[in-house]
């Protein structure tokens, strides 16, 4: 019995080991790999095969013709509703069963039909119905108004609305009374309890689906006017227009320079603006350079568009292309006067020539701050308090000028300095003529009419000749003369 045992246990042991260097990497002296005995390999299983995606076609139909058909995958909804019926906005759909239906929002089990159920008014599809603003450009990152609105869309109906409601703040003369004043009698648009309309405010997103939904359908609105909240843009409406009206083609491509091809709104403006009448445009595109529209500046690139964001020398023109000294109180003077006093046909020297003649005859003396030689960054700030005043000391004079020269396009730059045998502290501008600094001193020049004399002009001389005057620009330079100045006084 006990032999037995020994016998069973050793059994047991071997049958471990045989099981233990059998599922290991170890292998007996003399036993390769190859030689042993593989365990058959799992069977591989089959990919499962994909269950088709079930589909159900949903036709859309007017008076029984069929508009259009699209296979819309089961328990969708549609994404290719048809927005017209040849010149007509489709406003709402019908099921099988004459019950109006969301056909942009209901999901589709079957086979699917619906018809045209109301249509609006006819529309201009033809593209120029966005107009351009007074100066001819597209202004597209300006606000979209309430004025904006009602003359987009009095210009893309057919059939324009009669009878006119009197509104207290849109006079015969504003660009959107016709569009206003009928628009609001054919309900398109609301004016508030005083009877205002209040056409340069920005329209809300809320009021302008009001209006779009009168000639689309609530879904293509919703569609069209997605991601769309707070402030609306010109460039966002137009591309809101573009998708209801489904890119209509224009006889001919408006061209706005300030809309380039490589701005997102660039394909809906040429589908629907309305090219402005700009007297400097020659042939089909604006020359390169610069160039004032309504007095605000502007540099045409080699492509024809405005050049953004931007530095010319130190000058600045922003993302809309336009020029900007920083502070947009002085710019809004500045291309008021220069609109005032220039011509289109004017080089920007008879220009420049216009805004000094326009700063020295203008504006009066009156004393005022002083600065150190060399100080700067007080420009626009004395510039501003002689456009709103009208009185001013040489540095005002200088800022008033340097400010215009630059909205004319020159790089021109103020100097604090000294002047005159006596030292005194004065301020001119510089400007550079093929690396020639010249100076432009429009208070001396003043000061010299009031005396009578019309003869000296400090209009663009060298510093060769302003050597009778004595100007010092240099703040060590200055220093030194000071001192100098101060000893002989004490002596």
């Amino acid at each position: 019995m006990i032999r037995y045992k020994k016998i069973l246990v050793t059994m047991m042991l071997l049958t471990a080991a045989a099981i233990l260097f059998g599922s290991c990497a170890y292998r007996p002296k003399g036993v390769s790999a190859e030689s042993t005995t593989a365990a058959p390999a799992s069977t591989a299983q089959p990919e499962p095969t994909p269950t088709p995606a079930i589909t159900h076609t949903v036709t859309y139909r007017m008076e029984g013709k069929t508009l259009s058909e699209e296979q819309v995958a089961e328990g969708t909804a549609p994404l290719h509703v048809p927005g017209f019926s040849d010149r007509n906005g489709i406003l709402s759909w019908e099921d099988s069963g004459g019950a109006a239906v969301d056909v942009w929002n209901i999901p589709i089990m079957e086979d699917t039909v619906y018809d045209v159920q109301k249509t609006g008014p006819a529309l201009n599809r033809e593209g120029a119905i966005f107009a351009a603003d007074t100066d001819g450009l597209f202004h597209p990152l300006n606000t979209f108004t309430r004025s904006d609105a009602v003359r987009l869309i009095y210009e893309l109906l057919g059939k324009k609305p009669t009878g006119e409601t009197f509104l207290k703040d849109v006079t015969t003369h504003a660009r959107c009374w016709q569009a206003a004043t009928t628009l609001v009698t054919a309900g398109y648009i609301q004016v508030d309890e005083a009877g205002k309309f209040y056409p340069d405010v920005a329209i809300t997103p809320e009021d302008l689906s009001f209006m779009l939904e009168k000639l689309f359908s609530r879904g293509a609105v919703a569609a069209a006017m997605e991601g769309v909240s707070g402030e609306l843009t010109r460039a966002q409406a137009a591309m809101i227009l573009d998708k209801l009206l489904e890119s209509p083609n224009a006889e001919q491509s408006p061209y706005f320079p300030d809309v380039s091809p490589d701005m997102d709104c660039y394909e809906a403006v040429e589908h629907l603006g309305i090219q402005g009448s700009i007297s400097w445009v020659k042939g089909e595109r604006a020359e390169p350079g610069f160039v004032n529209l309504e007095g605000y500046l502007y540099r045409v690139g080699e492509d024809g568009y405005f050049i953004r964001d931007t530095m010319v020398g130190t000058l600045y023109f922003d993302v809309t292309g336009q020029y900007t000294s920083g502070d947009e109180a002085v710019d809004s003077y500045v291309a008021d006067i220069i609109d005032r006093n220039t011509k289109a046909s004017m080089s920007r020297e008879d220009m420049l020539r216009a805004v000094y003649d326009y700063v020295r005859d203008h504006y009066l003396y009156l004393k005022r701050s002083l600065y150190e030689t060399g100080e700067t960054g007080w420009e626009l700030s004395e510039a501003l308090k002689m456009f709103q005043t009208g009185k001013g000391n040489c540095y005002n004079f200088s800022g008033a000028f340097w400010s215009l020269a630059r909205g004319v396009g020159y790089d021109a730059v103020c100097y604090a300095g000294l002047v005159g045998k006596d030292r005194d502290p004065h301020s001119w501008v510089e400007i550079e003529y093929d690396g020639v600094p010249y100076i432009f001193d429009v208070e001396t020049e003043m000061s010299y009419r009031l005396v009578d004399d019309y003869i000296t002009s400090m209009y663009k001389i060298t510093y060769e000749r302003g050597e009778i005057w004595s100007y010092v620009r240099d703040h060590a330079e200055a220093e030194r003369l000071l001192a100098e100045k101060a000893a002989a006084q004490s002596a």
